[in-house]
């Protein structure tokens, strides 16, 4: 079943054009979005949230154009962790982490059994009584993955969540996010890591100056030629770099 329908996508922030003719549909399971920097992942996931206007195209979440949901609608249908999310008071965790169910619809009692459930599986619940300031930076974006995840909407967009992160925790998000993925949640995640995105991610798709070069399984996305032409190195489909001496 396609989750998230991308037509003929152009446009970015301002009056400047990033992304260049974006189609692509897509279901359950998650998805890496790689690429240089500046190849329009960001703009892309920023774009399907209607937080950068299309120049053209459409956005389809389950069917429905994204233009025709109201905010509300938008809200409980997609969830977005922005990269580094900023988190401007020193809430407690559980009150941050709450955030995640303002557009539910649901009873008080079933939006705190959502919110500890996706607190444990986020393994933040002794932070609960906590303030984010008080937290590391692993910790801290557990928190905010905590969030995303209470919002139960079919759809997650999640941009570089591992960046700055231990190895540790890096396995641990990634591996939140896979399990989100094969309960019937459509991820999209901007990783700059291969081997995180080669063992976790069920497709990668490589943007480009803009356009989607390449979209497969992940050993074959990484061992593409012209994954290599716009790296400049050779990878394997592990995503480890080729040693060519």
């Amino acid at each position: 079943m396609t989750l998230l329908h991308l037509e003929n996508l152009y446009g970015g922030p301002g009056k400047i054009s990033v992304l260049s003719g974006i189609n692509a549909r897509f279901g359950s399971g998650l998805t890496g979005l790689v690429g240089p920097n500046g190849a329009g992942k960001t703009t892309l996931l920023r774009m399907i949230m209607g937080l950068i206007p299309m120049q053209s195209g459409q956005v389809r979440i389950k069917g429905t154009p994204l233009l025709d949901l109201s905010l509300r609608e938008r809200a409980q249908r997609i969830a977005y962790l922005a990269q580094n999310g900023p988190v401007h008071w020193a809430m407690q965790v559980h009150d941050l982490v709450r955030l995640g169910r303002f557009a539910s619809a649901s009873s008080d009692i079933e939006d705190e059994e959502v919110i500890q459930h996706a607190m444990e599986a986020c393994s933040v619940e002794k932070f609960a009584r906590r303030t984010i300031n008080t937290l590391s930076g692993g910790e801290r974006s557990r928190v905010l993955l905590a969030r995303a995840l209470c919002s139960q909407t079919p759809l997650l967009l999640v941009d570089e969540p591992c960046n700055a992160l231990d190895p540790a925790q890096q396995h641990r998000i990634m591996a939140i996010l896979q399990g989100r993925a094969q309960a019937g949640t459509s991820v999209l995640c901007v990783l700059h890591d291969l081997p995180l995105a080669a063992r976790y991610c069920d497709r990668l798709v490589f943007l480009h100056d803009g356009k989607i070069i390449e979209d497969d399984v992940p050993e074959r996305v990484l061992t593409a030629k012209t994954f290599t032409n716009a790296y400049g190195l050779a990878f394997d489909k592990r995503g480890y770099l080729v040693d060519e001496r």
